[in-house]
């Protein structure tokens, strides 16, 4: 078989398996969704069934993207591989049940924002699986990819047996980029028809206040005006909530800069950077997210038992500021080429200035030369 007949052949065994677990994705959502309206035992038997029916179809999914039998012995990563496919799958499963108890008149753009987002992470995840599946993997020795990949012979920078080189305009889409897409990503989730967002927040957290500390607090729902959603206290005013109090806005910066972090030239290092990228965008927003919630669980608390709400806000959002350390540490773990693309950036600055300097040198010394022999 040719390279181009095999590579064709590749491509359309990929598309047809990611075809095939989007379709269970969506019929574990559409199981969730008709479960969760219909409340009946008939629907309750069916999800039973067809859910774990789903889950082994996952299964031998994963054991026929296999392409040969040597791979047979990678029990482990086709375990990680199916765990992760299946995690999406139950994820969809629960965004069906949830949608019918949803208030929010935006509820189903939660189905609509979410389920795309689970098809393309199952579609890195078979990725990182071809990686584990390959081979070969692209190995040029030195001289082959020093020629080929950094023909204006820029600075290479090695961090822990990897080479690290930047093009200039992946460095221009990061400090361009990511502030722009942190910016849509932020004022995209702002918008009404995803106030199903601050349903699940507002909604989360009053069930911990009241689980934790017994409180009776509720929500409310206001279909009209600037805010929808907000806390009713006993004994208390109601605290209004707003895009801000969902910590998207932290989730969009880091997600910003994930995602335009550029890629180093050199194969080996970029092999698995989108899985790498994946696995720090899912982590992170994790983190935030649980951060948050136990960041409003602090303060509607301590404005329970009597403490004004403007001295708690401020002070205890700003100190959970410190988690972003934590995340930028993961990000070097995972995605280095972050840092060492700043460093990078910074060695190009360098590098041209003292060019530009030693040229001025030579022009002024030059013209010194002209002066004395006339």
């Amino acid at each position: 078989m040719s390279s181009i007949a095999k590579n064709r052949y590749i491509i359309i065994r990929r598309i047809s398996f990611f075809i095939a677990f989007s379709i269970n994705l969506f019929i574990a959502y559409s199981i969730g969704y008709l479960i969760s309206l219909n409340e009946s035992i008939i629907y309750n038997l069916i999800g039973l069934i067809i859910i774990p029916f789903t889950l082994i179809i996952n299964y031998f999914l994963v054991q026929f993207y296999q392409r040969e039998k040597r791979f047979n012995s990678i029990f482990k990563r086709k375990f990680m591989i199916f765990t992760f496919i299946s995690i999406n799958l139950l994820f969809a499963f629960s965004i069906g049940l949830t949608i019918p108890i949803m208030e929010s008149v935006s509820r189903f753009n939660f189905g609509i924002v979410m389920i795309p987002l689970l098809i393309i992470l199952n579609y890195i995840t078979m990725l990182r699986y071809d990686n584990y599946l390959d081979k070969e993997v692209m190995d040029p020795n030195k001289k082959e990819s020093e020629a080929l990949l950094n023909p204006k012979n820029r600075p290479i920078i090695e961090f822990e047996g990897k080479k690290y080189l930047f093009s200039l305009n992946s460095l221009i889409l990061l400090f361009v980029g990511a502030p722009l897409l942190t910016v849509i990503i932020y004022f995209f989730f702002d918008l009404k028809i995803n106030y199903w967002l601050h349903e699940i927040v507002v909604k989360q957290t009053t069930l911990f206040l009241n689980l934790l500390f017994d409180m009776g607090a509720e929500t409310q729902y206001l279909i009209a005006g600037k805010y929808h959603w907000n806390f009713i206290i006993p004994g208390r005013a109601s605290i209004y909530f707003e895009t801000f109090c969902t910590g998207i806005q932290a989730i969009c910066v880091f997600a910003g800069i994930i995602i335009f972090t550029p890629h180093s030239k050199d194969p080996l290092t970029k092999r698995d950077i989108i899985w790498r990228k994946t696995k720090s965008l899912i982590v992170s927003s994790v983190i935030f997210y649980v951060v948050n919630v136990i960041r409003m669980l602090i303060q509607i608390y301590l404005y329970f038992i009597g403490y004004r709400w403007a001295d708690i806000h401020y002070s205890i959002s700003a100190a959970s500021s410190f988690i972003a350390a934590i995340i930028v540490l993961l990000m070097h773990k995972w995605i280095p080429e972050f840092i060492i693309s700043l460093i990078y950036t910074y060695t190009l600055i360098k590098t041209f200035i003292k060019k530009k300097l030693k040229s001025n040198s030579k022009i002024d010394a030059k013209a010194k030369r002209d002066k004395n022999k006339n």
